[in-house]
Parts: structure tokens; sequence; C-alpha cells
């Protein structure tokens, strides 16, 4: 696969099907297209599109895991941005492809192992540009919400998942995977099925969650071994997994999916300079302290999107930041503190309930007791 370029001619190769995404319409025009990964035994992967008519001609062929010999691809270089494999080029499937299934297991490829990333592990991923594989169990479903966002409101929904350390973890499915691959989920929810979800974002909400991206794909109850392990693993806790569900301890808790860091992943103040740049987010084992009892401990936001607004207390507006039509302006706690430990010291900012947990004084009554800029030892002694 690798010879293979724009004037190759007269080709064919063998490959498997390594993923497979559902149609989906394109953002910016009434196209339809379907991607797919494929792969031959050197473990070339090329990614391969089939456009509107030729999507129901292909439904049952080029299928999930089965290999094949394929003739006649027509071939197209691909821009960076848009590549979700390792290759310059891309492969678009139409009426003038020859296709035939290998048979036999002596002639096929096998499936190429995982790395899937455990749910302990994705604070080494938050807000970075790296894109993770996954699998778990998905074992319950939130409603389909609307949510504002710097390009007006979008919809999403929540499934949760967990994994064999039942850590719930959430997936926020955006846009045409609602309607496509989440459909299928919440449609089957109450046999719990297993989920593989390739390139997937890791966000810092409730941290560390997942999170779609367009070049995402799902694979739902794969056939492949980690998911045939986690099936087995489900029948074995299937009281402590209907406990888990009943119980809800995920919902509206950050707490509940942060799993305590191991001591080599807990860095001093003196290492942060030394990170890798697309680090965001690290553990540190520190005393915390507020350096400046004269500070700005609130301020007047958004309801939606926590932007600051000279609206008054409780007014409603129409915020442009988030496309809120019916925004509240609402006092917002806003905290700076200094985090010190034995090597050096860095000034940090907490919001919301996190400054709220700190000093034990809500929003409001900060607000109330003062202008914007007082001393808070008017309140309490540190």
């Amino acid at each position: 696969m690798k010879d293979i370029t724009i004037g190759t001619k007269g080709w064919t190769t063998k490959v498997i099907v390594e993923a497979k995404g559902m149609p989906r319409s394109s953002q910016h025009s009434p196209v339809k297209y379907q991607r797919m990964i494929l792969r031959d035994s050197a473990g070339t992967k090329v990614q391969a599109t089939i456009f509107d008519s030729y999507i129901d001609k292909f439904s049952d062929v080029l299928t999930l895991y089965k290999t094949y010999y394929i003739s006649n691809a027509v071939v197209k270089t691909i821009l960076p941005q848009h590549r979700i494999a390792n290759n310059d080029y891309q492969w678009h499937i139409n009426s003038k492809i020859v296709v035939e299934e290998v048979t036999g297991e002596c002639s096929s490829i096998s499936v190429s192992p995982y790395n899937f990333v455990p749910f302990s592990e994705f604070s080494k991923y938050i807000n970075s540009d790296v894109y993770v594989d996954v699998v778990g169990v998905v074992i319950d479903a939130h409603p389909t919400r609307e949510i504002p966002t710097v390009n007006g409101p979008q919809k999403i929904q929540e499934l949760v998942l967990v994994d064999q350390q039942l850590i719930p973890k959430i997936l926020t499915m955006w846009d045409q995977f609602i309607e496509n691959e989440s459909a299928v989920i919440v449609k089957n929810i109450k046999s719990k099925p297993i989920i593989a979800a390739y390139r997937i974002r890791i966000v810092s909400f409730n941290g560390g969650s997942m999170s779609t991206k367009g070049s995402s794909t799902f694979v739902i109850n794969p056939d492949i071994p980690e998911a045939t392990i986690l099936k087995s693993w489900c029948a074995d806790n299937k009281t402590q997994l209907e406990q888990l569900t009943l119980k809800k301890s995920y919902v509206g808790s950050s707490s509940a999916a942060i799993k305590a860091p191991a001591l080599h992943e807990i860095i001093e103040v003196k290492d942060i300079q030394f990170l890798e740049e697309n680090q965001t987010t690290f553990w540190l084992q520190s005393k915390i302290s507020i350096p400046h009892l004269n500070q700005k401990y609130w301020y007047m936001s958004c309801n939606k999107c926590y932007r600051r607004t000279n609206i008054d207390y409780k007014q409603t507006f129409d915020y442009v930041h988030c496309a809120e039509k019916q925004a509240i302006a609402m006092p917002r706690c806003l905290l700076e503190v200094q985090l010190s430990d034995k090597t050096g010291a860095l000034i940090a900012t907490l919001f919301g309930e996190n400054a709220e947990k700190f000093i034990c004084y809500s929003a409001e009554t900060l607000m109330e007791n003062s202008s914007e800029v007082f001393d808070i030892s008017s309140l309490f002694c540190l």
C-alpha cells in the first residue's frame, strides 16, 4: 500500500477494514460521506471515503474486520488537517473500484492490537493535541440538550462509561454523532453495550472526560479481545453496575470522576517550567494560601458561559458571547491564591464552586457584604 500514489497504475492490494464510521452529511453542503480506515499486512494505513449514492451500494461490502483485495480506487492527496491516518494519500471509492473478499483464515489479515487508554490515565491527555482510543461499558445516557458555544447553540448528549476499575467517565457526543452512533447506543442502553471509541479528545470537564471530534469513530459491541474481556467482566459485576447506575453518583459531581494521582504523577513547582508545551494539566502537592487579602473576590457574570458582564444582579439580557437570549446576571466567585512547596511558589486563580469551597462563602454572600474590592478579613480570619 505504501507504494500506491496518484500515478500508480493497475494496482491491487490486500487490506483489512480496521475502522468504519457511520454515514454523515458535510457541514457546508448536502453531500453525504462515509469514512473508513484500511490497513495492509505491513501496517500501512489509508483513509478511504465513500460519497452519496455509493454509500448504499457498498453498505454490505467493506465490512469491519474483514479482508479484501481492492483495485482501482481513486487516489488523491489529503491535507494534514484532514488526515485520520498517517498517509499523504486518501482513496475515494466509486463505481470503478474492484472489491473481492478474501476467504479463508490463512489468507486474511489479522486485526492489529489496539492501544486503549485506561480511564485512570486520562489526566495525561487533558486538553492536549493527542487523540486517544478508549473502550468502555455504557451504563447511562443523559437526555439531549442544547448548550451555548462560541459558534452558537449546539446539541450534545452525554453518555456515562465505566471500565474495569469502575471509574465513571462522561463521553460527550456532538452534532451528527447524536443522530447516528448515540441513537443506536441509547436504543440498546439496557443491555449495557460496549463501545470502542477511536480518536477521542480528553477535556478537563469533570476531572477528565471524553469528547467527540469530527474524525472520531465508534464501534458498538466490537469483535475484539478487549471487548470480550469487558463483556465477561460486566457479567461478573452486574450488581455493582446496577447500583452505580441507580445511585447516579456521577451526576453533578466532578469529584466522583477524579482518581487520586500516583506518586510518580505528582511534580514539584520548580518542574513546571520543564513540562512539554502541549501538557496543560499536572498534579501538585502544595500549600495553598491567599497572598493578598485586598483583592477582587467576585464578579458579575453570565449564568450560562460565566463571562464578565456589566448587567445588574439577576437582570435578564441577550449575551452575544454565548448567543444566550435569556441570560441572567449572577455573581461568580474569583480568588487569587498562592501554591507553594519546598521548591518554589506560583500564583493561581480559583473560580466558581472551587473558590467558594476554599473560603466557605458563596459569591452571593461576598457580593452582599462588599463592593467588588474589599478586605476579606472583615468576614473571617485566615
